[in-house]
């Protein structure tokens, strides 16, 4: 049976094998995951304006980084569009360097970790704008699945349906 792996906000956490490695209550939050051949994931949950107990974006980025080993795939899910906008005046993105890269969007994060594949997929594509969601990176049977859970409807949102990790 597959265990899940909560990572809340400001954390960081670690799935292999079948287990579970969930996101929750992504709204204006940013789930950062590498993604690794052998079915490891590993990632961060982002706050836009995190506590002296929570890591924030350079940080959780720098643990990635650190960790990234021989993934080349990295999957951001959450607000983007508002960090997008925002990037300039939030004290955590304003000036913000990763890897020795200046980083000037969500979209600049995997290539200045050296990824060669990112995928940036923004929550705001479900049916329900301003939600809370919580993400799962997790195995339909054999199929790598990610899942956006609506709280606020209680569904899966349906622009997931077709990705996978």
């Amino acid at each position: 049976m597959a265990n899940t792996i909560s990572v809340n906000e400001g954390e960081i956490g670690q799935a292999t094998g079948q287990d579970i490695l969930k996101y929750p209550n992504i709204n204006s939050c940013l789930s950062i995951t590498a993604v690794f051949a052998d079915g490891k994931r590993y990632g961060g949950h982002v706050v836009m304006f995190n506590t002296d107990q929570q890591l924030s974006l350079k940080d959780i980025c720098d643990k990635i980084f650190a960790n990234k080993g021989n993934s080349t795939r990295l999957i951001i899910i959450g607000d983007i569009g508002t960090w997008n906008q925002d990037w300039s005046q939030l004290p955590q993105t304003k000036n913000l360097i990763i890897n020795g890269k200046k980083v000037t969007n969500v979209a600049g994060l995997g290539p200045a970790m050296g990824f060669t594949t990112n995928d940036n997929w923004d929550i705001d594509n479900c049916a329900t704008r301003g939600g809370s969601y919580d993400i799962y990176f997790e195995y339909a049977g054999n199929t790598r699945q990610i899942r956006a859970y609506d709280k606020k409807t209680a569904n899966n949102c349906t622009y997931f349906n077709t990705k996978t990790w």
